[in-house]
């Protein structure tokens, strides 16, 4: 991303940093604390559960069991838990002992439950006792729980967006979805705990979802939720945990970071953010794992859009996904499913005259470099494409967006299939296959979708020479194909690559050249590189990854 645009990019991660809760102003880390403080908390540690337990939260619904867990200084100790269901109509009893704690949790005692399954919409009361010490937790509802995380476009809350008087004003009408926010603590080693809580699990209202500015509730988060728990008419539990400029690399483990080869890294340039390997992940992530969840989803890529990092997304990210799934369903002691769902957002527009690299290669590494999920690389992975939601005059700078409901709308309508397995059309189109004919460039989308035609252009050509793209246009369609125009190329060269949407903000608001007419969702992006018949004329395939 060279000359200007390097730095006018370069300057929005400062942004960034700084739209980040005031950054270092709220920045805590475990770091902080000596040593020494940090061992005698050990010892310190109470009988107590883990804070993700609270009054007013969703634990998961049947057919998964809920793990509940929490820690214990007296190592073999008997520890029984009651669960009564509201209103008072049966109680499940359990017990276990206090285990010696591994891992970071080696020094202290851990112990932990696997509820019976329970349906969705069963209210229960827990109590959990040890040689008389009491704890208990209140208004807990089944239903699904979903965890939503990334950086600060998911950071961004419902106050932030367009719209967010009507949804913060009606937040009291949904009192089955329920709301938790992990604060933005980071960590050099996994945490057997949450440090500390910004929101404690709430009930929606004006407050809790509507907070000011980049504190407590993810707009995105909030609205997907709420999509899903009208769509499946139970309770619906998010957990959001999220921080505003952070790399892919500081939310994966490291075992995760270990799969790929390591590069030299410069970071943001700036030391407002944490980015280090794994530092949210340690504080963030790592101390939930225990919880049974659903699912989850993804709003991130912004910070590695540029250097070493961007070339390689196509594998951090889909390593990361892997290796959260794996470690959710260990520590929650296979309740949380191995191959969990998880969505994503694609990389929404940044500047309207912004470079062709950056973004565009990595929306293209988000989907493994295919332009579609679920995709043999990334079974069960489900996305929303924004890349007709330009806001470029964004109170918080274009780079976030304020477009978020139709963010939320499109997460829950690929979810609804892919996390949930109603039939139905959930993504934009997607070409079958493309080949030259008399007429020009023939892009085929198959018979899955019926398209509609918004504008010509948004299509270029490779001419043989690598990196030589020229833009086409339509210049006729059907309800199934659109022909491109194909005597673009100079004298002596011949068309060789094909891509659609490749530019940092490719479209307009709504105006994108392809769409789905059932529910008006845009063509993702594409790149695919000629193949040649008998004859030398190009065609085109979509079945495999093409690598930029």
């Amino acid at each position: 991303m060279p000359g200007v645009n390097m730095y006018r990019y370069l300057g929005v991660l400062c942004v960034l940093a700084l739209a980040s809760r005031a950054a270092n102003i709220r920045h805590m880390s475990v770091q902080d604390e000596t040593e020494d403080q940090h061992v005698e908390n050990l010892k310190a540690t109470t009988f107590a559960f883990n804070k993700v337990f609270q009054d007013h939260m969703v634990l998961q619904k049947a057919p998964q069991r809920a793990n509940i867990f929490g820690f214990s200084p007296n190592v073999g100790q008997k520890v029984t838990l009651e669960l009564v269901t509201v209103p008072a109509t049966r109680t499940y009893s359990y017990e276990t002992t206090v285990q010696q704690g591994q891992g970071p949790a080696a020094g202290i005692g851990v112990w932990n439950f696997v509820l019976d399954p329970f349906t969705a919409g069963v209210t229960v009361n827990i109590k959990v006792d040890s040689a008389g010490n009491t704890l208990t937790i209140n208004d807990i509802i089944f239903g699904d729980v979903w965890i939503c995380s990334g950086q600060s476009n998911m950071q961004m809350t419902v106050s932030m967006i367009l719209g967010a008087a009507d949804e913060i004003a009606n937040a009291y009408k949904y009192p089955n979805i329920r709301l938790m926010t992990i604060d933005l603590i980071d960590a050099p080693t996994p945490q057997y705990d949450l440090i500390k809580l910004e929101e404690n699990w709430s009930k929606p209202a004006n407050d809790t979802v509507g907070h000011w500015d980049w504190s407590y509730f993810s707009a995105v988060c909030w609205l997907f939720g709420k999509e899903v728990h009208l769509a499946r008419n139970y309770p619906i539990g998010l957990i959001s945990t999220n921080w505003g400029g952070t790399p892919i690399k500081a939310w994966s483990s490291p075992e995760a970071l270990a799969t790929y080869p390591p590069k030299p890294d410069f970071g943001n340039r700036f030391n407002a953010v944490p980015e280090n390997n794994s530092v949210v992940w340690n504080s963030m992530i790592y101390p939930i794992l225990g919880m049974t969840l659903y699912g989850a989803i993804w709003y991130q890529g912004e910070s590695d859009a540029w250097g070493v990092r961007m070339p390689i997304y196509n594998c951090t990210f889909p390593t990361m996904i892997k290796d959260w799934r794996k470690n959710f369903n260990k520590f929650s002691n296979g309740q949380t499913s191995a191959s969990f769902p998880f969505g994503f957002v694609q990389l929404a527009p940044y500047l309207r005259n912004g470079p062709k690299e950056g973004f565009s290669d990595i929306r293209w590494h988000q989907t493994a470099d295919r332009g579609y999920v679920p995709n043999p690389d990334m079974p069960n992975v489900f996305m929303a494409v924004t890349i007709d939601l330009p806001d470029f005059n964004s109170t918080y700078d274009p780079i976030h967006p304020r477009h978020k409901k139709e963010i939320g709308t499109r997460l829950k309508i690929a979810a609804m299939s892919v996390a949930y397995q109603q039939s139905g059309i959930f993504q934009g189109p997607l070409p079958t296959g493309s080949s030259l004919t008399s007429a020009g460039l023939l892009v085929d989308y198959g018979s899955v979708w019926t398209i509609e035609v918004r504008v010509n252009d948004g299509f270029e050509v490779q001419c043989t020479t690598p990196g030589n793209w020229v833009a086409t246009t339509i210049v006729a369609h059907t309800p199934t194909t659109v022909t491109l125009k194909s005597d673009v190329c100079s004298a002596g060269t011949k068309i060789n690559g094909l891509r659609y949407a490749w530019s940092q903000s490719p479209c307009e608001l709504y105006q994108c050249p392809v769409y789905e007419t059932s529910l008006g969702l845009p063509a993702p992006p594409f790149v695919s590189y000629a193949d040649f018949d008998s004859l030398g004329n190009p065609y085109f395939t979509f079945d495999k990854p093409a690598h930029v």
